[in-house]
């Protein structure tokens, strides 16, 4: 853009110097005509005129591109000289305004300069810059291309002897959490295929993914396998749509999102049912979104299972709380609190270990006459 106003700037002189000239040269030859008349016409000296014109048009010209050139010298000497004598405070200036939290930088920079910023921060302190990359790279599909953040949540988790078959665990899941939604509809699935099961877990867009390992009593499509028994949005209850095939089962909420709800932070709560075969040992918990504090309670009291622990797959910086609870107590718990941030594909399994004579006894039960 400084090129162009420097040549029209040139050329906008030019035209004027040449239009002098052109001028100057016309009252020259006026001149020459009207010395032989009379009257005023030929008392004024249009010579005198034209030459000063002509020569101010010709001289100008040549003077602007000589000085021009000069100036510009001068100018490109005094800004390099600026820049030398301040550089270390433009630099200090530049690398404070990036390390502070300014609002500008997000307006300014788009989102791939931002990218290429923290990459090349992360590459300077660690030294490697094939490692910050993927570093980042990790924590940008993790975090920054997450939909939605959940905020202290909170799960409930209940095992008791399923009545009517007793080589079963019943399961209740409460699961509670604050978030800003995102999307219009909440999804459950529970399938018997694994690789369906990666899927659906995979997606970042409110899916919620249960797997079930194929088994000949119960099929993952049928509600004593899996229900979701309630979904509430700020203590007020959402419909429930269900849907269903083969080793496969679906639930569906739309969670009601208007003016009123759309942006501002709120309160989620759901209630999943399942079973688990109580020689399974073992349930998982996948964190689906980033998610700040977690805190996960299994409750034991009325089975047989004769200890609890939970094998979390934390980032090792993250500090982890486990609480039995007391022998004396009533009931038989294992609390679980998880302080600051969890990135999805992180997760907390429990597993339990059976008291070895209740479960012969059990399996005998079991076994068809």
């Amino acid at each position: 853009m400084r090129d162009v106003n420097d040549r029209l700037h040139r050329i906008k002189l030019i035209l004027t110097g040449l239009g002098m000239g052109l001028l100057g040269g016309g009252l020259i030859v006026v001149g020459n005509r009207a010395a032989s008349l009379e009257g005023w016409i030929g008392v004024v000296p249009w010579s005198e005129f034209g030459g000063v014109l002509l020569g101010a048009g010709l001289l100008g010209i040549w003077l602007d591109s000589f000085f021009k050139r000069e100036e510009a010298a001068a100018d490109e000497r005094r800004l390099r000289r600026v820049l030398a004598d301040h550089a270390p405070e433009m630099r200090d200036a530049v690398l404070a305004a990036f390390a502070a939290d300014h609002a500008d930088l997000a307006r300014v920079s788009p989102p791939e300069t931002l990218d290429r910023i923290a990459t090349n921060a992360l590459a300077l302190r660690l030294d490697d810059a094939e490692f910050a990359s993927e570093v980042f790279g990790d924590i940008r599909s993790q975090a920054i291309q997450s939909t939605e953040r959940w905020h202290d949540v909170q799960l409930a988790v209940t095992l008791t002897p399923l009545a009517d078959s007793p080589a079963y665990y019943d399961v209740t899941m409460r699961w509670e959490y604050d978030t800003s939604p995102v999307h219009i509809n909440r999804w459950f699935f529970a399938v018997s295929d694994r690789t369906e099961y990666d899927e659906l877990a995979g997606h970042a867009d409110g899916t919620s993914a249960w797997y079930l390992k194929p088994d000949p009593v119960f099929d993952a499509r049928h509600h004593d396998a899996y229900e979701l028994l309630q979904f509430s949005v700020n203590g007020q209850p959402r419909p429930i749509r269900r849907s269903s095939r083969s080793g496969f089962q679906a639930y569906a909420v739309n969670l009601g999102l208007d003016d009123n709800l759309a942006g501002r932070l709120a309160h989620i709560s759901y209630t999943l049912r399942t079973i688990t075969p109580r020689s399974g040992n073992l349930l998982f918990f996948d964190i689906e979104q980033p998610t700040r504090n977690l805190s996960i309670s299994v409750d034991y009291t009325d089975t047989d299972i004769a200890s609890v622990t939970a094998i979390d797959l934390v980032p090792a910086g993250r500090q982890i709380r486990r609480e039995h609870s007391p022998p004396s107590a009533a009931t038989r718990t294992l609390h679980i609190e998880v302080d600051g941030w969890i990135f999805p594909r992180a997760g907390v399994a429990v597993v339990w270990s059976a008291d070895a004579n209740q479960t012969t006894r059990l399996s005998a039960e079991a076994e068809p006459v």
